[in-house]
């Protein structure tokens, strides 16, 4: 048997973490068994559907990474893949209940349907189907037609006990009696969600179901449809829900964070796959960082978890960092040129790389490098602040400056070159560590704190480094831009 999982995204908005981990579950299993994932949309909530939405889902999860076989942009052996293009199978399968009695024709007004929920809700009681239209007479069909009424299809819902056997929670019993007859094919001819799922699911092959909790109430409904048909019906595994900070789970409506705002922040996407498996299921090596060859070797669903997950924001930036310091060095140089702004207008792309290597270990996300990215190439002349101005301006930084200059100047460009040449500078000034540092970092950045000031040096280039230096060294406690322009 070829394992067939999917994922099924409604387009009524942008994908979340928790909508992301479902589809890296069902992603990362399909891939483990060497089976396929089908992506489906499921748009057949009109009001709901979101313009664009589709699409831009479909690049969230390309930005993961994620990759499926068959789907509404490439197509497969199943199609249509959009629900809203599979309109004639739906009303196909259920004339089939109907032929077969496990489905009935339902002429209630929504109005008077309303009125009736809420008169049970006011009598303490869970509102279901009262049966009005099951057991209609041909006759009385005929008239309801011949009225203009248009009518829904209802599931007829047996007494019975209804058993699912579920991964994760093993065994669950509801009472089917409790469901009432519900809707699968309303008037306008759109399919309800529990009914389409389980004609897409049979028709398409799944074999494995995995979504979040809150499906299991709809899987009583779902196995009873798929008894009806008889079909053979998923194995399914519902995960246990992702908590936000505030302990609720995450939602669109709850405002949680989509993956397109993890992405313009610069989250490294290997690090989203990776924290949101470990928020499933852990690693028989106890590791944390696991790249996505681990992952999908070492997934198991006997070992997801069953209880609630809670999101932590940063355990996840501390795990991009770590998967940004394993990238290789050009295409984490390529990564910060994307996401550098006007302030790396002077960096070559000769320099990139450097660039890469000297804030390897100092990102969580490639969008943190930007406030490091002017230290590298200033414009000239640097503007410094009154307080920058005055510790330039005393005569040990001034000794400094000079000692650094003159020995930078005659030093092999290499990082080695570089850290020889500034050792050299602290034995002529007669200081060392800050009082050495300093006043060489404030000269070449205008600011007390970065990058290793070796990789600054270096980067910036001898003749650049020197200029500033020296007019750095001649400076007084007056403003350096008057003083310029005087």
């Amino acid at each position: 048997m070829t394992v067939r999982t999917r994922f099924a995204p409604s387009p009524t908005g942008e994908l979340h973490l928790g909508n992301a981990r479902t589809a890296i579950l069902n992603w990362l299993y399909a891939r483990h068994t060497r089976g396929e994932l089908v992506l489906r949309i499921e748009d057949t909530d009109v009001r709901r559907t979101v313009p664009a939405a589709e699409e831009e889902i479909l690049r969230s999860l390309r930005w993961l990474g994620l990759h499926w076989d068959e789907g509404p942009d490439c197509g497969g052996p199943y199609g249509p893949y959009r629900q809203s293009e599979r309109g004639a199978i739906y009303r196909d399968f259920a004339a089939r209940l109907l032929e077969r009695g496990a489905a009935f024709h339902c002429y209630c007004r929504p109005e008077v349907l309303e009125q009736k929920r809420r008169a049970a809700l006011r009598r303490g009681e869970s509102p279901r189907y009262d049966g009005t239209c099951r057991e209609l007479a041909p006759a009385q069909e005929s008239r309801l037609l011949e009225s203009g009424l248009t009518p829904s299809v209802r599931f007829r819902v047996p007494p019975d006990t209804v058993r699912v056997r579920d991964l994760l929670k093993g065994e669950v019993t509801f009472d089917a009696r409790e469901l009432g007859d519900f809707v699968i094919l309303k008037s306008d001819g759109l399919p309800t969600y529990n009914f389409a799922v389980v004609v897409d699911d049979t028709l398409m092959r799944i074999t494995h179901v995995i979504r979040g909790i809150g499906h299991l109430a709809n899987t009583p409904r779902q196995m009873l449809i798929y008894r009806a048909l008889g079909a053979e019906p998923p194995v399914f595994v519902h995960i246990p829900h992702v908590l936000g900070p505030d302990g609720e789970p995450l939602s669109k409506r709850r405002g949680a964070k989509t993956l397109a705002e993890y992405e313009r922040e610069g989250y490294r996407p290997d690090a989203i796959v990776n924290y949101l498996s470990l928020l499933s299921w852990s690693s028989p090596s106890g590791e944390e960082l696991l790249d996505r060859e681990r992952l999908i070797r070492e997934i198991d669903l006997r070992r997801l978890g069953a209880r609630d997950a809670v999101l932590d924001p940063a355990k996840l930036r501390w795990l991009s960092g770590k998967h940004i310091q394993r990238m290789p060095a050009q295409e984490l140089a390529s990564r910060l040129a994307d996401f550098a702004g006007p302030e790396a207008r002077e960096i070559t792309e000769e320099d990139w790389a450097k660039v890469a290597e000297a804030l390897r270990d100092r990102l969580t996300t490639f969008a943190e490098a930007r406030e490091f990215l002017l230290q590298f190439r200033p414009p000239e002349p640097l503007v410094y602040d009154g307080d920058a101005r005055s510790a330039l301006a005393a005569a040990e930084a001034r000794t400094v400056l000079e000692a650094a200059a003159d020995a930078l100047e005659m030093a092999p460009w290499t990082k080695t070159g570089v850290l020889d040449a500034l050792k050299a500078a602290g034995e002529t000034s007669g200081t060392q560590g800050r009082a050495l540092y300093r006043p060489i970092r404030l000269a070449l950045t205008a600011h007390e704190h970065g990058p290793e000031l070796v990789d600054i040096i270096w980067i910036q280039g001898r003749d650049r480094v020197v200029r500033i230096l020296r007019r750095a060294a001649s400076l007084d406690a007056a403003p350096w831009g008057r003083a310029e322009r005087r």
